[in-house]
């Protein structure tokens, strides 16, 4: 085995030989063509990173999680659509690879993997993917092997979670990190709001029919900051300000007042950032999982007052006099659906097709259903159906016995997460617990009127909270 300095020494190497064959062949590019030379230039330090992490997969994790985040910016300046799935996909196996050979993944797991309810269910759920391919109702199959790569990726990263946050100490380092990375997003989607999108930003969405419908609502741009779109930007602000809150209910002890005062600023900026991303799902997630947080701590004086002021702040909210702002205009209409004509259209359309759903108890197959369909299953029923919801479009493609095993796999993970809750005695510890119950709790919700779980950064986080959640399962002795 090699010892820690021949790795470092290793990792040392490899950087100044990608770095020596980086410096000429970015200047030669650069010179012929100014995309070409984002793709290399990109290439290049994704090819470092890669290297990083199959040697240190732990670090690998937090990159990986990053550049998930941020990867779109270079499409955005290249104004090119880059293979970005096929990268993270190479760059997660190379991760699975540093884990194994670990010299430390030797040590004995006391994760049940074979015997956790919860990930029985998830294997149930994995089978029925894979018996998916034999749907008669698709029209073709290459929809079902995108969709299969994709859920593998979530598949991998949760069991990665389990291994990477192996203790408290790890899940604190992982909280801190989330939140500076959440904080820099909504930090940016202020920028954004202030000064206008930037020139490469706005050239992006000009030349895309399908994000200029998105981004573009009655004259104003909705603010997605360096995410894929304002919908991921919002569910995952709501995320922010959500663990943000509980962790401000802790007494003095657990955080300070100057961190108190941190964390008001960050979930100041989170706020800010949720109103100008204009999504109203996310509007509701956070009254959602506040709730919930709310309701197993009332005996706790600081969350009293924490309830208080949120539920002052919504009453002014929604009935303020206040009418000139778009940002507010939106969130009264998220919580006052019956005045809203595309809420409306949305609950005729689920109506329509409910005579589907109860004809095809294994689904239309996955990858039929909306814009999907129309790419990788022309001419079938649900091809161009808009579902706008998660569980709609889970029991359109994979039909209502797929739907109750979706339902007990996010019920057990509810379970999961407010039983440890209830199980811990620490008082950090079971606020990070509640803030993971409580996030959860809002995602699952959100899925109702969007597919706000299916987003690449909301299942990030959402596998991430879940792998936590299983881990402390069966780790609550190291709080003690």
């Amino acid at each position: 085995m090699l010892s820690q300095q021949a790795k470092k020494n290793t990792v040392l190497y490899l950087f100044i030989l990608l770095w020596v064959m980086a410096v000429p062949a970015i200047a030669y590019v650069s010179s012929m063509d100014a995309k070409f030379s984002i793709v290399v230039f990109g290439g290049i330090i994704g090819l470092a990173l890669a290297v990083i992490s199959a040697l240190n997969f732990r670090l690998g994790y937090y990159i990986y999680i990053t550049v998930s985040m941020i990867v779109h910016v270079p499409e955005r300046m290249a104004k090119a659509t880059m293979p970005v799935g096929v990268a993270m996909d190479l760059f997660l196996m190379l991760m699975l690879a540093g884990a194994i050979f670990d010299k430390k993944s030797k040590e004995k797991s006391n994760v049940p993997y074979f015997k956790d309810p919860l990930l029985l269910i998830l294997y149930l759920y994995t089978a029925y993917l894979l018996i998916q391919f034999f749907n008669p109702n698709m029209l073709s199959i290459q929809g079902w092997f995108i969709f299969i790569r994709v859920y593998i990726r979530n598949f991998i990263f949760l069991f990665l979670t389990i291994k990477v946050l192996s203790d408290w100490s790890q899940i604190y380092k992982f909280f801190k990190f989330w939140l500076v990375l959440s904080t820099a997003a909504a930090l940016y989607g202020c920028l954004q709001q202030a000064v206008g999108l930037l020139p490469f930003e706005r050239a992006y969405i000009a030349m895309n029919p399908d994000k200029f419908k998105t981004v573009m609502i009655q004259g104003r741009a909705r603010i997605f900051s360096f995410m894929a779109d304002p919908a991921a930007f919002g569910v995952l602000m709501a995320c922010g300000a959500i663990i943000g809150t509980v962790l401000l209910t802790a007494s003095q002890k657990i955080v300070s007042y100057p961190r108190k005062l941190l964390l008001l600023f960050i979930i100041t900026v989170h706020l800010l950032a949720l109103g100008f991303s204009g999504t109203r799902t996310a509007y509701v997630m956070l009254p959602v999982g506040l709730l919930l947080f709310f309701l197993v701590n009332l005996h706790n004086r600081n969350t009293l007052i924490a309830a208080a002021f949120f539920t002052f702040g919504m009453l002014a909210i929604l009935f303020g006099p206040f009418y000139s702002s778009p940002t507010i205009i939106r969130i009264r209409t998220a919580f006052m659906g019956s005045q809203d004509e595309s809420l409306s259209l949305r609950d005729v359309n689920r109506h329509s097709i409910q005579p589907y759903m109860y004809s095809h108890p294994i689904g239309g197959g996955v990858m039929t259903v909306g814009n999907d369909g129309v790419t990788y299953n022309p001419g079938h029923r649900l091809a161009g159906f808009q579902p706008d919801s998660g569980y709609l479009r889970a029991v359109l493609e994979l039909g209502w016995i797929g739907l109750i095993i979706t339902c007990i796999y996010t019920y057990m993970g509810i379970h999961y997460a407010i039983k440890n809750y209830f199980s811990e005695n620490n008082e950090l510890n079971k606020l990070l617990l509640i803030s993971i119950a409580a996030v959860m709790y809002a995602i699952l919700v959100a899925q109702y009127a969007q597919e706000a779980a299916g987003l690449v950064e909301s299942s990030i986080f959402l596998n991430a909270i879940l792998g936590i959640t299983i881990r402390v399962r069966y780790n609550l002795s190291t709080s003690k």
